[in-house]
């Protein structure tokens, strides 16, 4: 079968009447954000950056089928592809070698264009003084590494329903 369509493939079809139907739609009733046909591809993107490769695949693992996931494996990296990907909302590792993630955090609101993107810290150290510190910067969550997924998901929702968009997640 061929990819070719052929109007007068349609044989005796009511144009006229068509026509007719196709005015007096009311295009207003037509909601694009919902689509039951599950064509609709404006997912909610979320950049993950941290150092360590695992957690990286992990943590991608645990989005990709709800979000675009976008890697980073360090501060630098994040802050050269953020404006390239445009990411929703970023989870960033706490403890980083070379820019650590309140310096990145930092960076990254300094971006024109990102100065009220959710940053959600992560990080493996379960120590009060570093929440602490953590908190003190404002992020707009804060999750301990390994990451429940069920906390993962629910933190990322809350971020992304924080800020004004017109995305499906």
């Amino acid at each position: 079968m061929g990819d070719n369509f052929n109007l007068d493939d349609l044989g005796d079809i009511d144009l006229a009447f068509l026509e007719e139907q196709i005015k007096n739609m009311d295009l207003g009733d037509i909601d694009i954000e919902t689509d039951p046909f599950g064509t609709n591809t404006a997912r909610a993107k979320v950049m993950v950056v941290d150092d360590d490769a695992g957690t990286l695949r992990n943590i991608k693992s645990l989005l990709q089928d709800m979000y675009d996931v976008v890697l980073a494996n360090s501060g630098r990296k994040a802050l050269e592809i953020i404006g390239i990907e445009n990411p929703d909302v970023v989870l960033l590792d706490y403890e980083m070698p070379l820019m650590k993630g309140p310096e990145t955090m930092r960076h990254i609101r300094e971006k024109r264009g990102f100065e009220n993107i959710p940053v959600i810290f992560l990080t493996g150290v379960n120590d009060r003084a570093q929440i602490t510190a953590a908190l003190a910067l404002k992020p707009t969550g804060y999750l301990l590494k390994p990451v429940n997924k069920e906390k993962l998901l629910s933190t990322v929702l809350d971020a992304l329903n924080s800020v004004d968009h017109d995305l499906i997640y």
